[in-house]
């Protein structure tokens, strides 16, 4: 059992990934119950009235709690142990937020919870997984929409495999926050397109160049269930957009990540027009630009600095268009990964990026140092 908060696992087998997310299913449970009837209790870790998780030692569990939220869920007549993942959902729930609440005694956050739980209105979801709580979920069924992962996953292998002619799993990855499973295709209708639009505009692609789909999905509220897709052009990413995205409330569920696995092609190549709009904009201080599109969507400094830094190195201050310099911002998936970003923060760089393709590039294309 994968018990511990802060477990992480990768899968270079497409097998694999789907063999884990089969058992980890298998252990796990969705219960509803009304919010004002659950408690929050700060954990002394001599606990002996925990839930029983089969096969595993309660001492260990309790051990890792210590280490990480220190917090017990009274729900239904019996106590669990909460994982870290489920104290923002928790939060959420008990509608109340603010970084004060990581900095309050256990005890203190475990009553302002408890006050705020006893007055909430509705029911509550919760998801028991891997012996924790992972998360509390608004549970009413209008609300949280329950889309299995390995249902979400078999579906994406299936249409994967027979949309494209040249598919190969390019890896996986998955922890209790989130899970991914990436996809390198031929996908010779978007190449084309891509071929063409760049053939339009006078510039010429002379590496490789090849699609990468990627299927994202979470059970804490991190992520719906979200179709990512790329293009790697000799070797290096450039975002198309942002993901499509079939959200945990209100949805078809299962038959909605279907549509949007079969219709994931016409969504991105209507995202083409967005790269488009870049050739259409000539940048005379393309290093300048960057740095302030970049602080439009509150990237970091330090990322910042060292992606414009590359691009002027290569650009050696030319003007250019702004798909040129979109490329250059791109580059930062890849400081940000050689400096030691998590999955999930690469995730979300990645949507941060693709933010920038609408952004207002003119009003950053002005003369003067650059400022990060």
């Amino acid at each position: 059992m994968y018990y511990q908060d802060d477990f992480s696992r990768t899968f270079l087998s497409e097998a694999k990934l789907h063999q884990h997310l089969f058992e980890v299913s298998a252990r796990a449970t969705w219960e509803r119950m009304p919010s004002c009837e659950m408690e929050v209790l700060a954990a002394t870790g001599e606990e002996r009235d925990i839930a029983d998780v089969e096969k595993e030692d309660l001492s260990s569990l309790l051990f890792d709690t210590m280490k990480h939220t220190c917090l017990i869920l009274r729900a239904g007549g019996k106590s669990y142990l909460l994982g870290s993942t489920a104290i923002p959902t928790l939060q959420r729930r008990a509608r109340i937020s603010g970084s004060a609440l990581s900095a309050v005694a256990t005890p203190v956050l475990a009553d302002i919870l408890n006050e705020c739980l006893a007055v909430a209105e509705g029911k509550s979801l919760l998801r028991f997984s891997e012996g924790k709580i992972r998360a509390v979920h608004s549970g009413d069924k209008k609300d949280y929409s329950i889309i299995e992962m390995t249902d979400i996953f078999m579906a994406a292998s299936a249409y994967i495999s027979e949309g494209f002619e040249n598919t190969r799993f390019s890896g996986g990855y998955t922890d209790h926050a989130m899970t991914y499973g990436a996809w390198t295709v031929s996908d010779k209708k978007m190449l084309d397109a891509y071929r063409e639009l760049s053939a339009r505009y006078g510039r010429t692609i002379q590496g490789d160049l090849y699609t990468d789909i990627r299927v994202t999905s979470s059970d804490v509220a991190v992520s719906g269930a979200n179709i990512s897709y790329n293009i790697k052009e000799d070797g290096h990413t450039v975002v198309l957009g942002r993901a499509l995205k079939t959200i945990h409330r209100g949805s078809k569920g299962i038959e909605e990540v279907e549509d949007n696995l079969k219709n994931v092609f016409e969504y991105y190549k209507a995202t083409l027009k967005g790269i488009e709009r870049l050739f259409h904009i000539r940048l005379r201080y393309p290093e300048n630009a960057m740095a302030g599109v970049m602080r439009s969507v509150k990237l970091g400094k330090k990322l910042i600095a060292e992606t414009v830094e590359n691009f002027r190195a290569e650009n050696d201050g030319q003007p250019c268009t702004a798909y040129d310099a979109y490329c250059g911002i791109c580059q930062a998936l890849v400081f940000a990964r050689k400096n030691g970003a998590k999955e999930r923060a690469m995730l979300d760089l990645e949507e941060d990026i693709a933010r920038c393709i609408l952004s207002r590039w003119t009003d950053y294309d002005i003369p003067g140092e650059v400022k990060y």
